[in-house]
């Protein structure tokens, strides 16, 4: 599984890509305007992402933005079915019900994930969006 993880903070980076680096290879950036152009570099290259870690509070474009950036995108190259998206789940501090509301009506994300993260959340959460299997 190819993984993409956009966080600002060094050790929260280095911790989540630890724990998902058992279930695939990881790249990371440090905000959201990476993430987005990773993601969109990843398509141009026939080769995207099937999971993308945001956390929502970064500098330059955060994850929600870049959430919203990354579901526009994959509706204009056709991609217009769920089975096909990219599973972006938001890893965040934030647990307030407005954030979520937010992440997932507004956004599209496909799991919300509130830090700390730990392996049996993020096993737990894989097996829930259907992906776990496929490690």
């Amino acid at each position: 599984m190819k993984i993409l993880i956009a966080d600002d903070d060094p050790n929260n980076r280095t911790v989540l890509q630890g724990m998902m680096a058992h279930y695939g290879d990881c790249d990371v950036v440090f905000n959201g305007k990476e993430a987005y152009e990773a993601f969109v570099m990843a398509h141009e290259e026939k080769q995207p992402y099937d999971l993308i870690c945001l956390d929502i509070m970064m500098p330059i474009m955060d994850g929600n933005e870049a959430l919203v950036k990354m579901r526009s995108f994959e509706e204009e190259v056709g991609i217009d079915m769920p089975s096909k998206e990219a599973k972006i789940v938001m890893t965040t501090a934030l647990n307030q019900a407005d954030d979520i509301v937010k992440a997932y009506h507004k956004g599209g994300c496909t799991a919300y994930l509130v830090k700390p993260v730990s392996k049996k959340a993020i096993a737990e959460m894989l097996t829930d969006i259907g992906i776990l299997n496929q490690c």
